[in-house]
């Protein structure tokens, strides 16, 4: 895979301030995400597309729908009108784009060769990657971020036991790189991505704790949990906690009453 990392700031509170978006390189010049309108950024993309001489933009994949994938869209489809934009899940009309719903797993030409597109629900239920079986290269939106935990946004249909489940997923690709929307590209992805799973299973042992002791709120969880983290990341915290008591009363070991949440009687 031939690609150029494109940087754009971007306001979202989940964002860490900036994000990337890649400009796929080949026959098929394709950008996975588009986190903003903004004239430095298309500026930025038209010329990583001279100076690969790739011709105009041709199709445009958006990992998911969040603010810092998507806002830029209607922006690059006034540039580059040609381009076929996609996206897994249909968005509301009015934008003014038509956008191509990728539906299963589907191999789509891109960039150099096919790539395929696959479904990888947690962080968002739309969440797609972008994988070149061919050096393993796996373009991962929001999949992972290196040197830190992913956010299951619970509010807004993230899912814990979805994102598990990708996380497996991923592993049985052995991909040798992921390139991610934040932070900087994931050189040793199975050891991380196995630390995630890690890290998910003691904080699920850590809620259950919380619960035992009477601590039956996400608000309070989080501040069991989460004392010594900044009050800025708190928001993310608290979605995190979310998604891993939804994930517990699907298990079926926890019950939900408002606002508080208890652990099932045997």
């Amino acid at each position: 895979m031939r690609y150029t990392r494109l940087t754009a700031s971007h306001s979202s509170p989940y964002s860490g301030g900036t994000v990337h978006a890649y400009l796929l390189h080949g026959a098929v010049p394709t950008l996975v995400d588009a986190p903003t309108g903004d004239p430095a950024f298309l500026d930025q993309l038209a010329e990583a597309l001279e100076a690969a001489g790739d011709g105009p933009l041709a199709q445009v994949i958006v990992t998911h729908a969040h603010p810092d994938h998507i806002d830029g869209a209607v922006a690059v489809h006034a540039r580059w009108p040609e381009a076929v934009f996609r996206k897994r899940a249909p968005l509301p009309e009015g934008d003014g784009i038509e956008w191509q719903v990728i539906e299963k797993e589907p191999m789509i030409p891109a960039g150099d060769g096919p790539l395929w597109v696959l479904h990888t629900p947690g962080h968002a239920p739309d969440h797609s990657c972008v994988f070149d079986i061919h050096d393993g290269v796996l373009v991962g939106g929001d999949l992972a971020i290196n040197g830190s935990t992913v956010t299951i946004l619970a509010e807004y249909g993230g899912s814990l036991r979805a994102y598990l489940k990708t996380l497996r997923a991923v592993l049985e690709l052995q991909p040798r790189v992921i390139l991610p929307a934040h932070g900087e590209p994931i050189l040793q992805p199975a050891s991380l991505l196995r630390g995630y799973l890690s890290h998910r299973l003691t904080r699920e042992q850590q809620v259950l704790e919380c619960l035992a002791a009477g601590i039956d709120t996400a608000d309070a969880i989080v501040e069991r949990l989460y004392a010594a983290t900044a009050d800025a990341l708190k928001p993310a915290a608290r979605q995190n906690v979310l998604a891993h008591l939804h994930k517990l009363v699907e298990d079926g070991r926890v019950t939900e009453a408002g606002d508080h949440w208890h652990l099932r009687s045997a």
